[in-house]
């Protein structure tokens, strides 16, 4: 926060259903809306996302925010998935993504867009419905081989049962709503915590509270951000240190991403010789940001992501967009060719004119390349020492 962003502030005015409630946009752009329709919202979201990631000088913050809009993921490929997920954006990931993770977790799970996504607003006591249950453990906090099983699962769907959001009529429409008459009142027992009956919305609570701050949950997390951070295999000192700063401090994401963001790692994942593919949309940000470009609008370049299988938001599996070399390494030529279309001046919104990076370097000469590149790059705060080589 305390980043200055005028620039891209000014830019996202121009985005208005970024700060639009539920209400507003169901309002605005609803099956009867007055200013347009649900993909306009959409679109709107898919843009931002990229001026954001393009133009933001808070660049670890939107790393972060999108390691967690894939680990709790909600994409907008429906009809009402496409006005709820600009508020999950605003309310839960952006607002969350370097506080707490208790705070993260149970705001996506009382989120319209989760309680929708995975039919959580469908879990009633007369016919549970474990989708939430189960995702929740398995992707958000736990893991696959958290220590689980299906009567935990049961039994977590059971703690969750009432849990739905305010109908279409109601101004106060898509916010949190515990229905009380669709509750299961009976006790329950998930991974051996034994919650007494006649409990009502703090059953699913509780239960998000002790899931978030479990160790298996602290590892998880922190392998799964290092793993995005840094190293498809990252150290286990590393994910230990990072486990330890996360139990410590109740989940500050801020503090474990401290951890991993340290320079000691570098030397132990070796990323001259063992390097992270960027996943596209990385690259792609990454190319833009090459100095002396000039970017005047992102529709060019949903263009190239949806080629590249990178389109924000669109993953429609729970799991989030794969952060792997199996997945992304079979679409090398097709990021070629988006390098190739920018630099050549064929890719629209983009302007690279000849000789942009020499005169934003201000005029290098050999001797002093290095040094222009890493102060443009890095603001000067490479050591020179370490910018010598032979």
């Amino acid at each position: 926060d305390a980043i200055a962003d005028a620039d891209v502030d000014m830019i996202l005015a121009g985005f208005p259903t970024l700060t639009m409630s539920y209400a507003e946009l169901f309002a605005g752009y609803g099956p009867n809306g007055t200013l347009g329709q649900n993909f306009d919202v959409s679109r709107a979201l898919t843009l931002a996302r990229l001026e954001r990631a393009v133009k933001s000088s808070r660049q670890l913050y939107e790393r972060v925010v999108d390691f967690w809009a894939d680990h709790i993921n909600v994409p907008h490929n429906e009809n009402a998935l496409r006005l709820f997920r600009t508020v999950y954006d605003r309310e839960v990931i952006r607002e969350h993504a370097l506080g707490y993770f208790p705070d993260i977790l149970m705001a996506s799970a009382k989120s319209a867009a989760m309680l929708m996504y995975l039919n959580g607003n469908e879990n009633v006591a007369s016919a549970p419905n474990e989708n939430y249950a189960r995702e929740v453990m398995e992707l958000h906090t736990l893991g696959v081989n958290g220590g689980y099983n299906e009567n935990d699962i049961q039994e977590l769907a059971r703690c969750f049962t009432g849990w739905t959001f305010y109908p279409q009529n109601m101004s106060i429409f898509g916010e949190f709503r515990f229905d009380s008459a669709n509750h299961d009142y009976g006790s329950k027992v998930v991974l051996d915590q034994t919650i007494p009956s006649g409990g009502d919305v703090s059953d699913g609570e509780f239960m998000l509270n002790y899931l978030a701050l479990h160790p298996t949950t602290a590892e998880y997390v922190s392998r799964e951000l290092a793993v995005f951070l840094l190293d498809y295999d990252p150290p286990q000192a590393l994910v230990d240190e990072a486990k330890a700063v996360f139990l410590a401090t109740g989940g500050h994401m801020k503090e474990v991403v401290r951890v991993i963001m340290d320079d000691k790692w570098i030397p132990m994942v070796d990323p001259w010789n063992t390097p992270k593919l960027s996943r596209p949309m990385h690259f792609v940000c990454s190319v833009l940001r090459t100095p002396g470009l000039t970017v005047s609008t992102m529709n060019g370049v949903t263009g190239a992501l949806e080629i590249l299988g990178h389109y924000p938001f669109q993953w429609s599996s729970p799991d989030g967009f794969p952060d792997d070399l199996d997945t992304w390494g079979s679409t090398v030529l097709p990021r070629w060719e988006f390098a190739f279309l920018v630099f050549n001046g064929s890719m629209p919104g983009v302007l690279a004119p000849t000789g942009a990076l020499f005169n934003a370097l201000g005029g290098p000469n050999p001797a002093d390349l290095v040094e222009r590149i890493a102060g443009h790059l890095a603001g000067g705060h490479i050591d020179l020492d370490e910018l010598r080589f032979v």
